[in-house]
């Protein structure tokens, strides 16, 4: 940890966070410095995570790729898709959701797009359109 620190203190903005659940240690990246966004893999606990993070950083979610793997689970999608929202209004956290990590769409392409159509009405729901 010690030389990430040192590292990011070259660096004008840091990231923290790729694949492991953080939620419990959120306390420890905060220390980075220059540190704007916090990963929060699908594996992390969601409501600890915001709770941490606040309006202090970016709430960086990760969701998790499998619903988009073979078959589009949009119920899935929409699910995790509210439970990053709801999270992160009831904290006060700016978030961004970025799949990634994909290995396979099971070559259907078109899944990704129904993926960013299930989530993007979700973020309407939510936060209106604009």
């Amino acid at each position: 940890m010690r030389f990430s620190i040192e590292l990011a203190q070259r660096c004008a903005y840091t990231y923290y966070g790729c694949c492991e659940p953080l939620y419990d240690r959120i306390h420890i990246i905060k220390r980075f410095p220059n540190l704007r966004k916090i990963g929060v893999s699908p594996w992390s606990d969601v409501e600890i995570s915001a709770r941490e993070i606040r309006g202090d950083y970016v709430f960086s979610r990760k969701p998790n790729p499998a619903f988009v793997a073979v078959k589009v689970d949009t119920e899935q999608v929409r699910k995790e898709a509210e439970e990053t929202v709801k999270a992160c209004l009831k904290y006060g956290c700016p978030c961004d959701i970025t799949l990634k990590d994909i290995s396979t769409v099971g070559d259907r392409p078109e899944n990704l797009i129904i993926w960013a159509e299930t989530v993007s009405e979700v973020l309407d729901e939510y936060y209106g359109k604009e």
